[in-house]
């Protein structure tokens, strides 16, 4: 059975860059509704027009995050045209794309029985969101990836004529093979089969002038780095099922041993330990199991000693908003986001928005207007000051209400 998965592991290894390949026509959009901006068909666009289309989805954080990135882009290319392609209802998008109004200023669309998602993402092997292609004038998918990463300067490139399919097509398939050496190093592979992967991956990225980043692939370290991050996982399993002693100190002296320069074996510890007691803690309140400990849990997480603002902030966060908990304990939410602006010296805008919807939801408007107040100070960008003073608006109104 072994030698069977290793087989098929150097046979995912040969074909990585054959399941879908640049240069290969672009399937035509199989759309449901087209909720912003106008129809875009690929046949009309030919010969005319560069099309950019990105798969997305309300609930995806990070899709989110690039939509602001992908209107200016469009505001640049004003001849190029952008589809941002969800299979969610139509509903759902619709009332999603009304309350981004100008910052998602593109075209929009609801994917026909996932049809187009079928066509692009399949192909290529992609299982993750967000994710764009750029089809050129000549109707072919030239580029592929996140829209974060690179898909300004591939946009640039094909407009100016200057993207070199051939040397795309070489990295693309590269970069497949990269990522069936990280899931076979990941899954066990025999070390006589990574060396070889790895040896044909440095010969691809010194070819290439390096994979993603432009920084040298080194198989070697990439295996130190795989293995560390294996082990960091079995502690994490360890304390997770209770174990604890022998068993326990055998992963700690492994990873202490294998550790690169600078890790914190401590803060690791205490982290994963936090993790556990605060995983307990949700199932109890959640309804899931040992209801009858919730009180032994809440004091648990109520009387730990940690100072990790951001550890303390998501529990406060957790605690306050998390749909599925059947107990809403506010005053642990309270002490918890009070310890997070303690220790961060109240400079995260994000945790003492937390702190004031906290004081908020205990009844304390006054206070809660008084820290989001000191939340929009701490925030750095306008966007997150625009939304933090829309809640600052929605305590004063409440206030006022009384």
């Amino acid at each position: 059975m072994k030698k069977l998965a290793l087989a098929l592991t150097i046979v995912a290894f040969v074909i990585a860059g054959f399941a879908g390949e640049l240069g290969q026509p672009a399937s035509q959009l199989k759309i449901a509704e087209w909720v912003k901006g106008k129809p875009v068909d690929l046949a009309a666009a030919k010969d005319k027009q560069v099309v950019v289309v990105e798969f997305w989805a309300t609930w995806c954080p990070p899709c989110v995050k690039s939509i602001p990135h992908l209107t200016e882009m469009q505001k640049k290319f004003k001849d190029v045209l952008f589809v941002g392609v969800s299979t969610e209802k139509s509903d759902v998008v619709k009332k999603f794309v009304a309350k981004m109004g100008d910052k998602m200023d593109y075209n929009v669309a609801i994917d026909e029985d996932g049809k187009t998602s079928v066509g692009y993402l399949e192909p290529f092997g992609i299982g993750v969101i967000p994710h764009a292609f750029i089809v050129d004038k000549k109707g072919r998918v030239v580029w592929h990836g996140h829209p974060m990463d690179g898909l300004d300067k591939a946009v640039e490139e094909v407009l100016a004529g200057k993207l070199d399919i051939e040397t795309a097509k070489k990295r693309d398939n590269a970069i497949k093979k990269l990522e069936t050496f990280y899931d076979a190093a990941e899954s066990g592979a025999d070390d006589a089969i990574l060396k070889e992967m790895g040896v044909e991956l440095e010969k691809l990225d010194a070819e290439l002038g390096g994979f993603k980043t432009g920084e040298k692939f080194n198989a070697t370290e990439i295996l130190k780095e795989i293995k560390f991050r294996g082990l960091l996982r079995s502690y994490h399993t360890a304390v997770r099922s209770g174990q604890s002693g022998t068993n326990l100190a055998g992963v700690v002296k492994l990873i202490d041993e294998s550790a690169p320069k600078g890790f914190d074996l401590a803060g690791f510890k205490e982290t994963m330990n936090l993790s556990v007691t605060f995983a307990n803690y949700y199932y109890a309140a959640s309804g899931k199991r040992d209801i009858d400990k919730l009180a032994e849990y809440t004091k648990a997480i109520s009387e730990n000693k940690t100072t990790n603002a951001v550890v303390l902030n998501e529990w406060a966060w957790v605690v306050l908003t998390d749909p599925n908990l059947t107990n809403r304990d506010t005053a642990l939410a309270i002490k918890l986001a009070k310890s997070a602006v303690d220790a961060s010296r109240e400079k995260e805008a994000s945790i003492l928005d937390t702190y004031a919807l906290a004081l908020f939801d205990s009844g304390n408007i006054s206070e809660a207007i008084v820290q989001q107040q000191k939340a929009v100070v701490a925030a750095t960008d306008e966007e997150t000051k625009k939304e933090l003073r829309d809640k600052l608006e929605k305590y004063k109104a409440k206030s006022a209400a009384k």
